[in-house]
């Protein structure tokens, strides 16, 4: 479910995961009014949510938050990156690791990664990514294996003249060996060959230096306040 009034969207996907239902401000002219008519719709769901602050939004966005009882949380940087062939190729071909899209009925691969990956419930990311979605032509999920284990995986979004990408994950055993940065490369690589003019992505603290080794460059940071006690994380 979404909804935009004024420059704030509401998103809802269902999932009890803050960040992946609320408020995003679209533009740093939102008015609260708006922002909290969406954050109404937000709380009678009853399940985790956030607001999500662009930079220069002003101060009664917060204040807003804080009288929801919402709590501030780490900030999340809006990195981006232009077309990069020759780099974004170069760490995509891995020397031990195998890159394909899954297949709509290869969700669960997908799933149990991302599950892994992120320390999250299996049920979270099975509500999120389902075969229904990756039939969907906008949606490529990636898988890369070792020896034809499953080691990482990722989720690309295209719309208009961008790329999305999402649930870069890689399970603790298998980190330290550029895995997650191939699959990300992988991912923006298709996404520049199909049209895109850019590829973007939230980062965490974790994958923060990966992204940037990769090209990627912090556009705005975002300032996030999320129903308190809930994983925050996507």
């Amino acid at each position: 479910m979404t909804r935009t009034l004024g420059h704030a969207s509401l998103m809802i996907t269902g999932v009890p995961i803050p960040t992946l239902n609320g408020v995003v401000t679209l533009r740093p002219s939102v008015k609260a009014a708006d922002a909290g008519k969406l954050l109404e719709v937000m709380e009678r769901k009853h399940i985790p949510h956030s607001i999500q602050i662009r930079p220069g939004c002003g101060s009664e966005l917060v204040e807003l938050a804080a009288s929801r009882g919402l709590v501030e949380d780490e900030p999340v940087p809006l990195m981006v990156m232009q077309p990069a062939a020759d780099r974004l190729g170069e760490v995509a071909r891995h020397p031990d690791l195998s890159i394909r899209v899954l297949a709509p009925d290869e969700a669960s691969v997908h799933v149990a990664i991302g599950a892994e990956g992120f320390g999250a419930p299996v049920e979270l990311f099975e509500a999120l990514v389902t075969p229904r979605v990756l039939a969907h032509p906008a949606f490529r999920a990636y898988v890369g294996t070792v020896d034809g284990e499953p080691v990482t995986t990722a989720l690309a979004l295209a719309h208009g003249d961008h790329v999305g990408i999402f649930d870069v994950a890689t399970p603790p055993r298998h980190r330290g060996r550029g895995y997650g940065a191939a699959v990300t490369a992988r991912a923006a690589l298709d996404g520049f060959e199909a049209g895109a003019s850019f590829a973007y992505l939230q980062s965490s603290p974790a994958g923060f230096g990966i992204y940037e080794r990769l090209g990627f460059r912090t556009l705005e940071t975002w300032t996030v306040w999320v129903t308190p006690g809930a994983p925050s994380h996507s």
